[in-house]
């Protein structure tokens, strides 16, 4: 496509990047493509608007919540979409954009600390609960979907006899 379209000197293939180098990639650019079919969280989308980019970026999975709309297009996942998508990027918001802004933006949303304090509180929360009996828990498995529920009891009560069993201590344990 590039021998195609003639774009030898705008377009270059890196290969691997070390990632003590991405940030340094990055801020070469002005616009991040990103072609996910899936994607729960996308780190890449957050390091490239970080760094300044524009984002394009398929909308899958959770992508849609990552970057607020003034500093992502979303496009469908075909061919058409992606390029009508990064032609109205490379048309209407290259020059618009402030790569310092989206920086200061971004790091003003997500911080690896506020991240782990967030972690830290859903683990509190769960070792407060209180601790549920190996026949709570079963009751709970048979409550999930019509046969998954089964499988789940099956296989936890079959574990936790060979368990047993392993140890020596064939009788009625915690149950």
């Amino acid at each position: 496509m590039v021998e195609r379209e003639r774009l030898h000197d705008h377009v270059e293939f890196l290969g691997y990047v070390p990632h003590s180098s991405v940030r340094d990639v990055l801020v070469h650019g002005n616009v991040f493509l990103n072609c996910s079919l899936a994607e729960s969280f996308c780190i890449a989308i957050l390091e490239a608007a970080s760094a300044g980019l524009f984002v394009v970026s398929t909308n899958v999975g959770g992508v849609s919540e990552v970057l607020p709309p003034e500093m992502i297009h979303h496009a469908d996942p075909n061919v058409d979409s992606l390029v009508e998508s990064l032609s109205c990027a490379i048309s209407g918001k290259i020059d618009s954009t402030d790569p310092f802004e989206f920086h200061r933006r971004v790091s003003q949303m997500y911080s690896w600390q506020r991240v782990a304090g967030e972690t830290v509180t859903v683990y509190d929360r769960v070792i407060a609960r209180p601790w549920l009996s190996l026949s709570q828990r079963l009751v709970r498995y048979k409550t999930v979907r019509h046969l998954a529920g089964f499988v789940v009891w099956y296989a936890c009560w079959a574990l936790h006899c060979i368990s047993l069993f392993s140890l020596g201590n064939c009788g009625n344990h915690g149950i």
